[in-house]
């Protein structure tokens, strides 16, 4: 008799639980059963976790199958640290149950940046460390909600420290700084920024608006032949400055922008970006002017092994949020 090449009821029954509900958008781990198959190998204590998030491939629903490993990421916050799992074999067809991941731990003081960015249905979110190591994770930008609770909470345990001096100059520098019309300069295109900062600051964050400037048409620098080359390259495709929310509160700065400060060409700038600084981490903050184009300065974040840079206009509240805190030098330094 011909031996049956049928699969076990639970492997058919497993299997299609994970198929059927699969989608584009990031699910929160509730119960051990909503665990992607391929980390079930991993020890997983969903009591201890504060937040479970599973992120799925980047792949049409008409694409996938019973069969495949349809998860991406499985991003675990701990009291002290986010543990992310990250599949690295193409499916199931070619991998054993149980392997095919990677795993990545941050411990929580540790993280010096937080990046999360969304541009049409690409999402990115980014996390460095004060070691230098920083861990990436794509996801479908129209399941950024669950991404926005984690930021969230990530900032929130990262700013649990108190600000470093620089840190602490810059907040009593911000807290001077708030004003009622603080967003009145963002202009009507970008006035998506200042919800994306309400949004935020709607969730319990105890966010202030420091500084917001919005969008301008930037001039290149340089004189004679090579001045005279950049500007008309610029006239064919000229260069925007984007608009940008610099808030602060809870131990951190956090900045409301666009995917690029900079960006070249006419065509419309719908990307979000969020940015969260803990004020612990910054060792050094300084500014200068940006050699590319004349009346803007670039301010640098820095901690321990990152460098966060910020373009803003030389006349703008934040240029004169960050002189307040840098003085005459144009650099401050932590004791």
């Amino acid at each position: 008799m011909p031996q049956s090449t049928l699969r076990p009821v639970e492997t058919i029954r497993t299997g299609t639980s994970e198929y059927d509900r699969f989608g584009p958008w990031i699910d929160e781990v509730r119960g051990p059963d909503d665990v992607p198959r391929l980390f079930r190998g991993h020890a997983l204590d969903l009591d201890a976790a504060r937040l479970v998030l599973k992120v799925p491939r980047s792949i049409a629903r008409r694409d996938a199958t019973p069969d495949m490993d349809l998860y991406d990421h499985l991003l675990v916050l701990g009291a002290e640290s986010l543990t992310v799992l990250s599949r690295t074999a193409p499916d199931r067809r070619t991998t054993p149950y149980g392997a095919g991941y990677a795993e990545q731990t941050v411990p929580l003081h540790e993280i010096a940046v937080v990046h999360d960015v969304v541009d049409l249905l690409h999402g990115r979110l980014t996390i460095r460390t004060t070691r230098g190591s920083a861990v990436t994770v794509d996801y479908n930008g129209s399941a950024r909600a669950h991404v926005t609770r984690l930021v969230g909470a990530l900032r929130d345990a990262a700013s649990a420290a108190p600000p470093s001096t620089v840190g602490a100059l810059l907040a009593d520098a911000g807290r001077a700084a708030v004003t009622d019309g603080a967003t009145r300069d963002l202009g009507r295109d970008d006035q998506a920024l200042e919800a994306d900062f309400r949004e935020v600051a709607g969730v319990g964050a105890r966010l202030a608006v420091w500084a917001a400037h919005g969008r301008r048409r930037l001039v290149p620098r340089g004189t004679g032949w090579d001045g005279l080359v950049h500007r008309l390259a610029h006239s064919l495709s000229p260069a925007t400055l984007q608009g940008a929310v610099l808030a602060g509160g809870a131990g951190a700065l956090e900045v409301f922008g666009r995917r690029e400060q900079v960006t070249r060409g006419t065509t419309p700038v719908v990307s979000s970006s969020r940015l969260v600084v803990p004020l612990g981490t910054l060792t050094r903050l300084d500014v200068g002017a940006d050699p590319r184009y004349e009346g803007t300065v670039v301010v640098g974040l820095h901690t321990t092994a990152v460098t966060t840079t910020l373009v803003v206009p030389e006349d703008s509240a934040a240029a004169r949020l960050v002189a307040g805190v840098t003085g005459t030098s144009g650099v401050a330094r932590a004791r």
